[in-house]
């Protein structure tokens, strides 16, 4: 038995939370292998697309290539730039600058946006928005493709232009 946020769990509460998780290789929690972090002239080797699959706040499993991209891509669009000072000054986007802006600008500025917030990424290759659609009087659904050199990863974004707070 043991405490997480003052709630008290046994190893069976923890094997069946465990067991909804979904994710290939989940029996095996994150575990720091020696061998892994390959050394080579005395510096550990960086793969900037490994990332942490995360599940109720718990690490459950490392991954990288196209899995990890699609994450990176999902937070780069999810990220307002200028705002988190972790984050460098060219990353995430510039979209909420179109909130009550009228929609014929908003679709031209939110092609771009999407576009240069991607391609910043050195493993971004290309980025093709195929379809700007007005789905509701200040929502935009954005639609395309990100190449990548791990792989495709489709893009499904909705832009809103109106101020919700």
């Amino acid at each position: 038995m043991f405490a997480l946020n003052d709630e008290l769990f046994t190893e069976e509460d923890d094997e069946l939370d465990f067991d909804e998780t979904g994710f290939e290789g989940e029996e095996s929690i994150l575990e720091i292998d020696e061998e892994e972090a390959q050394i080579d002239n005395g510096q550990v080797e960086d793969d900037p697309t490994l990332t942490f699959q995360v599940y109720h706040g718990r690490i459950r499993n490392k991954f990288d290539g196209l899995a990890a991209m699609e994450q990176a891509v999902d937070k780069i669009l999810r990220t307002e730039r200028f705002i988190y000072p972790i984050y460098s000054d060219q990353y995430g986007n510039d979209l909420p600058e179109l909130i009550g802006k009228n929609i014929s600008y908003a679709k031209t500025e939110c092609e771009r946006m999407i576009i240069e917030a991607l391609i910043d990424d050195d493993r971004v290759t290309e980025v093709d928005i195929q379809t700007i659609d007005l789905i509701e009087t200040d929502t935009l659904m954005v639609r395309g493709v990100c190449h990548t050199v791990y792989g495709d990863i489709p893009i499904k974004e909705e832009v809103g232009l109106s101020n919700e707070s």
